[in-house]
C-alpha cells in the first residue's frame, strides 16, 4: 500500500485528514436529510445547495485522495514517470473544484439566513442578499480563472507543452483570500443581531450563541491556516519556474488538505442547525430542548406543528422554515411570511428550533411589543428591547460628555489602526519614485471625494450608528485587499485597496463631524470637534510611532514580511469587534424633522438674502466649502514636499538637521495634535472666526518663510514649520466645524460636501505643486508658491465671517452675550 511506503509522513496526513473530514461531512448530511424530508417533511433551497457542496467535496476529497497515491506531498524526484500524467490531472481537478464547493456552500448557508430575514430584520435581509452576491460573482469569476490558469488550458496538468503562458496557482489563491475571509465574517456577524434579541434565559442563549460562533470562526480560522501555507509555498517556488510541475505537488500538498478539510467543516457546521428533530428521537427530553420556566412564554396544546403556525400566521400563508446559521448552533430559525398583528403592532419574525411535528418550541422576535401564541410546547418569546437614548439636540453638557467619550475613544482605536494600517504598507510595498507616491497619497483623498456620497444616503436612511458600522466594514473589506496585494506586490492592488479603505475613512469622518456638531449645545460645537480630532491625531501617532520604532524595525526576509502581511487580518478583525462594539452601543440619533423643530440653534435665518436673491445660509456654506478645499490642499502639499524643501535648505546651507525625514514628520504630527488642543481651548475666550484668520495667517507666514528666506541651517527651518505647525495643522477640521454650525436639517449634507470638498483639495493640488516643481528645475521650495497661493484663497471664510455681520450668529447665550 502506498501509505506503508517509507518517508510518506506528509502524505499520510493529507489522505488521512480528508478522507476522516469527508466521512464526517457525509455522515451529516446524511443526518440533515433524515431530519428534514424524514421526520419534519421539508425540503428547501438551501438543502439542494448543500447537496450539490457535497457532490463537489466528493470531488475535491478523490481528486486529493487519487493525487496522494500518485505522490502528492513528496518531492519531484521521488515521483516515478508513471505517476506524472495522472498526478497533475488529479492536482488540476481538486484546485478547480475548490472554488465552486465553496460557493455552494456558503450559498446554502446564506439562503438560510434569506428565510429568516423577513419584515423586521432588514439589516440581515440586505446583508445576506450582498454577501450572496459577492459569494456567486467571485466564486464564478475565480473558478473559470482558475480553470483557465494556462494557455493552452491542457498545460495546467501536462509537462509536455513547452512555454506556455500560465498564472500562479499561488497568486489566484491568494487574491482570493480577501473574498473568503470577508464572507466568513460577514457570515459571522449578519445573525449576531438576531441571536442577541432572543428572549431566552441566560444559559440557553450563551449556548446558542457561543456554538454558533464557534463554528463559523473554526471555517475561518481552516480558510487562514490554508492561506499561510500557501504562501509558504509561493516563498518555496520562488524561481523554481512553472508551479504546474512536479516539485509544486510537494509544497501545494498541505494547501490543498487544507482546502478540502475547509470545505468539509463547512458542510458539516451548515448541517448542525438542522439536527434538532433527529436528536429530539435519540435524546428525548433533555434539558437542552425546553425552555426554563423563568422565560415568558405560555403552553399551551396543539394538534400539528403546521396547524398551530396556521393559526399564529396571517391568513395561513405557507411556512417556510430554516435553520439559524453555520455552526453548533442548535436553533432553528423559522420564518413566516407574515405574523399577525394589531393596529400598534409592528411585523414579527418568527424563530423557532426545528422539531418533530407536534411536539416543537417555537419563538417570535419582533420589534415590538411580542404577541403570544398558543401551541403545544409552543413558546414565543418577546425581543429583548434597550432603551434608546434621548434626542442628541436635548442633551446637556453633562450627557454630552460620556456620548462624546464613547465617540473619542472610537475614533482613536480608528486612528491607531489606519497609521497601522498605512506603516503596514509603508514597510511592504516600494515606491519607486516620487509620482507613485504623491499618487498613492492622492488616491486615499480621491476616495474620500466618493465616499461622502454613500455616507450621506446612508445617514439619512438609517442614521449615525448605521453610518459607523458601515464604515467599519469598508475599512475590513479594504483591509483584507491589502493582504494579498502585499503577498503579491502589486502597486495596483495597493491603489484600489487604499481607495476602499478610503472611502471607509470618509464615512468614519462625516459621521463624526455630524455627532460632535449636533450633540450637545451649539455653543460648544467646535470645541467638541476639535478635541475629538485631537484624540483621532494622537491615536494616529502613538500606533505610528508604535509601529516605525518597534514593530517593524527589521524587515529583511520573505518568512518575516509573511508574518507582517497577518498583521491586516489581525486589523480586519479589530475593525469587526468595532463594528459590534458600536453596533451594542446606545447612541443618541437625530431626525431631519427633529432639525427642523429647532429653530433656535440655526445660526442664520434661512429666508435671509443678499440681494434679495442669494440665500445667505447656502453662500456661507459654499464659501467655507471653498476655504476647506484650500486649507486641506494647502496642508497635503506642504506635508508632501517639506521634506523635499529641508532638504534643499540642508544642501544650500551645508548643515545637517537633528530630525530626519521620519522623526521630523512624528513630530510635525505631534504640532497638530497639540494645535487642535490649544485652539479648543482659546474658543472659549476668542471667537472661532477670529482664531480661524489666525491659523490661516500662520499657514500663509510658514510657507513664504520657507520659500524665501535664506536660512543659516536647516535646524531653524525645521523649528520655524514645527511652531507655525501647531497652528496650521487644524485648518481644514476648524474650517469645517465653523462651516457646519446651526445648519439645521442641512448638517448632514454639508458635513459630506465639506468632507468631499477637503478630500478633493488634498487630492488634485498635489500634482499642480509636482508640476511647478519639475517646472523650476525641480526645487522644492519654489513648489511652496502653490502652497501660500492657497493659502491666501483659503482667508476669504475667515474674512467673510468677521466682515459680514449677517453671518454671526443669532444664539443667546444664558449669560446674555451673543455667540
Amino acid at each position: 500500500m502506498f501509505l506503508d511506503t517509507h518517508n510518506e509522513r506528509r502524505r499520510r496526513t493529507v489522505f488521512i485528514s480528508v478522507t476522516a473530514s469527508f466521512i464526517l461531512a457525509s455522515l451529516f448530511v446524511a443526518a440533515r436529510l433524515i431530519s428534514r424530508l424524514g421526520i419534519i417533511k421539508y425540503r428547501g433551497w438551501d438543502d439542494y445547495t448543500i447537496l450539490v457542496a457535497w457532490i463537489l467535496a466528493l470531488g475535491m476529497s478523490s481528486a486529493v485522495g487519487i493525487s496522494t497515491s500518485k505522490g502528492l506531498g513528496l518531492h519531484g524526484d521521488s515521483i516515478p514517470a508513471t505517476w506524472w500524467t495522472s498526478l497533475l490531472v488529479a492536482e488540476y481537478a481538486a484546485i478547480v473544484l475548490y472554488n465552486p464547493a465553496v460557493m455552494a456552500a456558503k450559498t446554502s448557508i446564506l439562503l438560510l439566513y434569506l428565510d429568516v430575514a423577513r419584515y423586521p430584520q432588514k439589516f440581515l435581509r440586505i446583508g445576506s442578499y450582498i454577501t450572496l452576491a459577492v459569494v456567486n460573482i467571485g466564486g464564478v469569476v475565480l473558478t473559470f480563472v482558475t480553470a483557465f490558469q494556462c494557455g493552452p488550458v491542457q498545460a495546467a496538468y501536462n509537462l509536455a507543452i513547452k512555454n506556455p503562458s500560465c498564472t500562479s496557482i499561488e497568486s489566484i489563491y491568494l487574491a482570493s483570500a480577501p473574498i473568503n475571509v470577508a464572507t466568513d465574517l460577514a457570515i459571522l456577524i449578519l445573525p449576531i443581531p438576531v441571536l442577541t434579541t432572543l428572549s431566552l434565559p441566560l444559559r440557553q442563549k450563551a449556548i446558542l450563541i457561543l456554538t454558533f460562533l464557534l463554528g463559523v470562526i473554526f471555517v475561518t480560522v481552516i480558510d487562514v491556516a490554508r492561506v499561510y501555507y500557501m504562501q509558504l509555498a509561493a516563498d518555496d517556488l520562488q524561481g523554481k519556474g512553472r508551479t504546474t510541475s512536479l516539485e509544486f505537488s510537494y509544497n501545494i500538498s498541505l494547501v490543498l488538505m487544507w482546502s478540502a478539510v475547509e470545505i468539509n467543516v463547512g458542510i458539516v457546521c451548515a448541517c448542525v442547525p438542522t439536527l434538532k428533530p433527529l436528536m429530539k428521537l435519540l435524546i428525548p427530553k433533555t434539558g437542552l430542548y425546553h425552555a426554563s420556566s423563568s422565560a415568558n412564554c405560555e403552553l399551551v396544546p396543539f394538534t400539528s406543528y403546521r396547524e398551530s403556525f396556521t393559526r399564529s400566521c396571517n391568513h395561513g400563508e405557507p411556512l417556510r422554515r430554516s435553520r439559524s446559521a453555520t455552526g453548533s448552533a442548535t436553533a432553528e430559525l423559522v420564518s413566516v411570511s407574515r405574523i399577525q398583528t394589531s393596529e400598534y403592532q409592528k411585523p414579527q419574525m418568527c424563530i423557532s428550533r426545528l422539531t418533530a411535528p407536534d411536539t416543537g418550541p417555537a419563538m417570535v422576535v419582533q420589534s415590538g411589543r411580542a404577541t403570544y401564541h398558543d401551541t403545544e410546547a409552543s413558546i414565543q418569546f418577546q425581543s429583548t428591547n434597550t432603551e434608546s437614548p434621548k434626542c442628541m439636540l436635548d442633551l446637556n453638557n453633562s450627557e454630552t460628555a460620556k456620548y462624546c467619550i464613547l465617540i473619542a475613544t472610537l475614533l482613536f482605536l480608528m486612528g491607531a489602526t489606519f497609521a497601522m494600517l498605512f506603516a503596514l504598507n509603508g514597510t511592504i510595498f516600494l515606491v519607486p519614485n516620487k509620482a507613485q507616491a504623491v499618487g498613492l497619497s492622492s488616491t486615499s483623498y480621491a476616495a474620500t471625494v466618493v465616499g461622502p456620497l454613500l455616507g450621506y444616503w446612508v445617514l439619512s436612511h438609517v442614521g449615525i450608528k448605521a453610518t459607523f458600522v458601515t464604515a467599519l466594514g469598508i475599512v475590513c473589506v479594504g483591509t483584507l485587499m491589502f493582504w494579498p496585494s502585499g503577498a503579491l506586490r502589486s502597486y495596483s492592488g495597493l491603489v484600489v485597496s487604499t481607495l476602499i479603505v478610503g472611502v471607509g475613512l470618509s464615512l468614519l469622518d462625516v459621521a463624526s463631524y455630524v455627532f460632535l456638531i449636533l450633540c450637545g449645545p451649539t455653543e460648544h460645537a467646535v470645541i467638541r470637534l476639535l478635541l475629538g480630532q485631537a484624540v483621532a491625531n494622537t491615536g494616529s501617532l502613538l500606533s505610528f510611532v508604535l509601529s516605525q520604532k518597534i514593530f517593524f524595525t527589521h524587515v529583511d526576509s520573505t518568512r518575516s514580511l509573511i508574518a507582517i502581511e497577518w498583521a491586516y487580518l489581525g486589523i480586519a478583525l479589530f475593525t469587526v469587534l468595532l463594528g459590534l462594539l458600536v453596533h451594542y452601543t446606545p447612541l443618541p440619533e437625530i431626525t431631519d424633522s427633529e432639525l427642523d423643530s429647532r429653530g433656535e440653534r440655526l445660526w442664520i435665518d434661512p429666508p435671509q438674502k443678499y440681494f434679495g436673491k442669494l440665500p445667505i445660509i447656502y453662500t456661507s456654506l459654499a464659501i467655507a466649502i471653498l476655504s476647506t478645499a484650500c486649507g486641506a490642499a494647502a496642508l497635503a502639499c506642504l506635508r508632501t514636499f517639506i521634506t523635499s524643501a529641508l532638504s534643499s535648505v540642508a544642501v544650500n546651507t551645508h548643515t545637517s538637521s537633528t530630525l530626519n525625514n521620519l522623526d521630523f514628520n512624528i513630530v510635525l504630527t505631534a504640532a497638530y495634535v497639540v494645535g487642535h488642543l490649544i485652539l479648543a481651548f482659546f474658543c472659549f475666550l476668542i471667537p472661532p472666526r477670529v482664531l480661524l484668520l489666525f491659523t490661516y495667517t500662520c499657514g500663509i507666514t510658514c510657507s513664504v518663510l520657507i520659500m524665501r528666506l535664506e536660512w543659516i541651517s536647516v535646524n531653524r527651518a525645521q523649528a520655524m514649520t514645527l511652531i507655525l505647525g501647531v497652528f496650521i495643522g487644524p485648518i481644514p477640521n476648524f474650517c469645517i466645524a465653523i462651516g457646519l454650525r446651526g445648519l439645521g436639517r442641512r448638517t448632514k449634507l454639508a458635513a459630506c460636501l465639506l468632507e468631499s470638498s477637503a478630500a478633493f483639495g488634498a487630492c488634485v493640488f498635489p500634482f499642480v505643486a509636482l508640476a511647478v516643481l519639475r517646472a523650476h528645475n525641480n526645487s522644492a521650495r519654489y513648489s511652496f508658491c502653490v502652497v501660500i497661493a492657497l493659502f491666501v484663497s483659503g482667508t476669504v471664510f475667515p474674512l467673510y465671517l468677521n466682515l459680514v455681520r449677517l453671518t454671526r450668529p443669532k444664539i443667546v447665550l444664558q449669560s446674555g452675550e451673543r455667540l
